[in-house]
């Protein structure tokens, strides 16, 4: 397996130049504290090596070729990671450059600049307190600024949720899971998945890998959920509401293939939403989350199935807004 080095403040233009170089086009520029910032990486990594014992080369020296290093960072850090960084790297002995540089965009609250000093924030144990982890890591993933200035806002953190997580994913996997529980005693039916939906899923993951190794983690989910849009029409054209009152094989042929859709999601969705998918993996006794195709194998028991997301009223965005407000006079 490669080594990973993650590095920055929250990445790589073009090339880079010597600091003298740097120096004589820019003469009437000055760098002060971003140098001694920037070499924190490696300084950093000595010291880990120092205190657990480990090896800070193959990172950094000898195995380089093994080595991938991102570094993620706002993009009013991008001079300091694309230039300075890499100037003193290569002055400090050919150390490994930046390989992906991941430069996000700005995010605004309600339209306006994030303030702490204003009191105009979301404070992380607040929003924990209050609303689910996979939910607030959904909403900042899939509107975050990856590609352009963005903007939180309580109305539309909450109808994300209400649409996409609950009413998307959080639906398929609840009413797959109940009908099971319902009508096939909590057990997996029989069936196959057929070579076509093999073939979908393994793509998905050649895509889905492909866009998380290169940062582009937007796209990623974006990608996962026209797929889970796709799992529900599946489910919608196949009737199985129907099906159970005419063949339970052939409906239960539809649910067979609608779970193993699910724990392919349970892996796929597990960089975004783990929380969850951790409780797919309970639901349907799924050991380890793996980034390849999987089979549930019928007659497995659902266990202790509950609901994964609760729908919040649309009331809070109002509240949240007021609160804000409030939070805001307070200071």
């Amino acid at each position: 397996m490669e080594n990973i080095f993650i590095g920055g403040a929250w990445p790589y233009a073009n090339g880079s130049l010597h600091l003298g170089r740097l120096a004589s086009l820019l003469p009437d520029k000055k760098i002060y504290v971003w140098i001694e910032a920037v070499s924190g990486y490696l300084s950093a990594s000595k010291q880990w090596a120092a205190e657990t014992g480990g090896s800070w080369e193959p990172f950094w020296l000898t195995d380089k070729d093994k080595t991938t290093a991102y570094y993620v960072h706002g993009k009013d850090n991008i001079p300091f990671h694309t230039v300075v960084w890499p100037a003193l790297l290569l002055g400090a002995g050919n150390l490994h450059l930046p390989d992906r540089i991941i430069s996000c965009e700005y995010m605004t609250l309600e339209g306006k600049k994030f303030s702490t000093s204003h009191n105009w924030a979301v404070w992380v144990p607040d929003i924990l307190s209050r609303y689910q982890p996979d939910s607030i890591r959904y909403f900042l993933i899939a509107n975050g600024p990856e590609n352009r200035d963005t903007d939180f806002s309580w109305r539309e953190f909450i109808h994300s949720h209400n649409g996409e997580l609950l009413g998307a994913f959080g639906n398929f996997v609840n009413r797959t899971l109940s009908f099971i529980d319902k009508s096939f005693e909590g057990l997996v039916p029989e069936g196959n998945l057929s070579e076509e939906w093999k073939r979908t899923i393994e793509e998905w993951y050649l895509k889905t890998g492909a866009l998380i190794e290169a940062g582009r983690l937007k796209e990623a989910i974006e990608l996962i959920f026209a797929f889970v849009r796709g799992a529900n029409k599946f489910f919608d054209e196949q009737k199985p509401w129907v099906q159970i009152k005419e063949s339970k094989a052939a409906c239960g042929y539809t649910l067979h293939t609608c779970v193993q859709i699910i724990a392919n999601l349970s892996q796929l969705l597990n960089p975004f939403i783990p929380f969850s998918c951790e409780e797919i993996r309970k639901f349907l006794t799924i050991e380890q989350p793996e980034w390849k195709l999987i089979v549930v194998p019928a007659n497995r028991k659902v266990h202790n199935l509950k609901i994964l997301f609760e729908r919040i009223d649309i009331s809070r965005i109002e509240e949240e807004t007021s609160l804000l407000e409030k939070q805001k006079q307070q200071r």
